[in-house]
């Protein structure tokens, strides 16, 4: 299942998503992320990019506002594609269960990575990374890099599986805590 982006009729459109409370030592990172995506727009013209903010959210507290699409949306939506694709988002994003302070039940509360990629192909959600296939984690860069050789179709169709992934130094447990608060 391996498309070109050339074969597309509509424009592929590439959602970049960075955590909003990431750590100070990752928007060096980050910043060239969205420039390298940027330069994907520029260089294949049916490629449209967009790059957001979100932040880990407790689904409870956020089906209780009246804005648009919220996080828990979107991650069902990748949790979706994942489990039609034998793909799993962990451990990237973390659903698990916030005490209260108080006493009352527990709340779920769902964790986003640092950065994170959702490819569109005319429209219907084509892959999501961060992601494992349970022997090794997808990563943002190796899909950026397919899309750079022309390919919309998932990374494990493709022949190189050696390279590690990025490691993002916000991303780790202890900066979890920072971010809920």
């Amino acid at each position: 299942m391996t498309d070109s982006v050339s074969d597309t009729a509509q424009p592929i459109r590439v959602e970049l998503f960075l955590r909003s409370r990431a750590s100070a030592d990752t928007v060096e990172m980050l910043r060239e992320t969205v420039a390298r995506s940027h330069r994907l727009e520029e260089q294949h013209g049916g490629i449209d990019v967009c790059v957001k903010t979100w932040s880990s959210v407790r689904p409870a507290i956020e089906r209780l506002a009246d804005t648009g699409p919220s996080v828990s949306e979107i991650f069902e939506t990748f949790q979706s594609w994942a489990d039609r694709a034998g793909y799993t988002l962990r451990p990237a994003f973390k659903e698990h269960q916030t005490p209260s302070r108080l006493g009352h039940d527990a709340m779920s509360e769902i964790r986003v990575p640092v950065v994170c990629v959702a490819v569109y192909e005319n429209g219907d959600l084509r892959y999501v990374a961060p992601c494992s296939d349970g022997e090794r984690i997808h990563t943002v860069d190796e899909c950026l890099s397919a899309l750079e050789d022309g390919e919309t179709g998932p990374v494990s169709d493709r022949d190189d599986k050696s390279e590690s992934p990025r490691k993002w130094p916000g991303d780790r447990p202890e900066n979890a805590v920072r971010e809920s608060e």
